[in-house]
């Protein structure tokens, strides 16, 4: 089962994180610049920024709204809120009674969203609508919602939650369904009557083996604990993300596992055990950055697909476009001519210029 592994995120999150604070008249410029990224490269399709830099994006928008909806609603929701609630649910024995008891908590806290948390058959759900959707056209906070529901409930399990598939009430998103795939592992159902996470396991016999001190260094480190591994933001195969790619220099020569293990003072053995724990491998933690260089490649150069795949290590193209259209449900032609096709010259400059006069 694979593990929600993302060291860099599509330029999609980045500008959707500004949408609500746009909304209320603050100026998204201000905000990109407070954390010290480029506006031009935000609004360029093919950038991906760091996730630890959109979760200081996202943190920045809670403060200056004072909201941990983040505009994205008709009402507020305070800083805090979130942590309240999980101080509520830490002393839950099972995730099924943690998760209910925080459906609970949200119900009576707020008329924007409505959670619903069911169990038929032994077949546990976590549905969830919100009654502004207007406010949120490109549904960002509808699956930032539910990502953080996700992770906390991994984080809870000690472990990573299998679950049966993720139905969404939206068409498939052109130029980021690929993103969704590691989001939330699992078979993913789109325009389906409601956005919901069925999951693989029975969760009334799950235990929640997290303590009271280890809730509140979980919040410290909100919200980038939601935007990587479950559990642990030194995972590591995030270190052993970010040391392949420092070792390939972007290429496609990608050194082997031993190669690591020994740096990291371990046998192989025991390498592929730690991986196996985060939910991941070596295999997919390479295919990870490969698939990171593939968008990136298509999207800013006009290298041919042949090209991309050779660079990347594939023995022929065909073996790239079969692992591409696993990735994004399309060939990696149809991927660049769809994405590219959103985004004309006129339109990225027209989104380079920042609107609004409030500054955070």
């Amino acid at each position: 089962m694979e593990a929600f592994h993302l060291a860099t995120s599509c330029s999609h999150y980045f500008r959707e994180t500004l949408r609500g604070a746009e909304r209320l008249g603050f100026n998204g410029g201000d905000f990109l610049q407070r954390v010290g990224l480029d506006a031009a490269s935000v609004h360029d399709p093919a950038w991906r920024g760091p996730s630890e830099k959109l979760a200081e994006l996202v943190q920045l928008v809670w403060l200056i709204l004072d909201d941990e909806f983040m505009g994205f609603t008709l009402q507020r929701c305070k800083p805090g809120v979130f942590a309240m609630m999980c101080n509520l649910v830490i002393h839950e024995e099972t995730i099924a009674a943690a998760i209910r008891k925080g459906v609970l908590f949200y119900s009576l806290f707020t008329d924007e969203m409505e959670m619903r948390f069911s169990d038929t058959g032994g077949v546990y759900v976590l549905e969830v609508t919100f009654h502004h959707p207007e406010y949120d056209p490109n549904n960002y906070f509808l699956e930032f919602w539910l990502s953080i529901w996700y992770r906390a409930v991994c984080w809870m399990a000690g472990r990573t939650i299998p679950l049966k598939y993720v139905d969404f009430n939206y068409p498939k998103p052109v130029g980021r369904a690929e993103e969704l795939r590691y989001m939330f592992p699992g078979v993913q159902r789109f325009s389906q009557s409601r956005t919901r996470l069925v999951f693989g396991e029975d969760l009334a016999s799950v235990p929640n083996r997290r303590t009271r001190a280890e809730l509140k260094a979980m919040l410290d480190r909100a919200p980038l604990v939601f935007m990587v591994v479950p559990a642990n933001v030194e995972s590591i195969s995030r270190r052993l993300h970010n040391d392949i790619l420092a070792a390939s220099a972007g290429g496609a020569s990608f050194p082997q596992l031993e190669h690591f293990a020994g740096a990291y003072g371990m046998s192989a053995q025991t390498l592929r055990r730690r991986l196996k724990q985060e939910g991941t491998s070596f295999r997919r933690v390479i295919e990870g950055i490969r698939r990171d260089l593939a968008l990136r490649s298509l999207l800013k150069t006009r290298q041919s697909v042949s090209a991309i795949a050779e660079r990347l290590g594939y023995s022929e193209t065909r073996a790239f476009t079969r692992a591409f259209i696993q990735w994004t449900g399309m060939t990696p032609r149809n991927y660049r001519k769809e994405v590219l096709g959103q985004f004309s010259e006129g339109e990225r400059d027209q989104a380079s210029r920042h609107h609004g006069t409030s500054q955070p």
